[in-house]
């Protein structure tokens, strides 16, 4: 799950995980994303682990760093 998520955020968005950012940086004040890049996140974590956020999930959710999306995927997988 891990790989998989740091996967698409270092081929989307052209970043390297240990060198540009780590799993606590906030990757839309550094920059990474936008909110663009964070539905395209949001869809391929969805469509990936076959989960489901809410319009409300997203928008109060603090899914801004590598550890919090991690988190969240596990709580949402754990719960399916």
């Amino acid at each position: 799950m891990e790989n998989q998520i740091r996967e698409f955020i270092e081929t989307t968005f052209l970043v390297q995980f240990g060198t540009d950012i780590d799993e606590h940086t906030d990757l839309f004040k550094a920059g990474v994303i936008d909110s663009f890049g964070y539905v395209q996140l949001i869809h391929f974590i969805e469509r990936e682990f076959s989960i489901t956020y809410t319009e409300e999930e997203m928008l109060t959710q603090i899914l801004t760093t590598f550890d919090s999306l991690v988190e969240s995927v596990r709580d949402k997988v754990a719960l399916a």
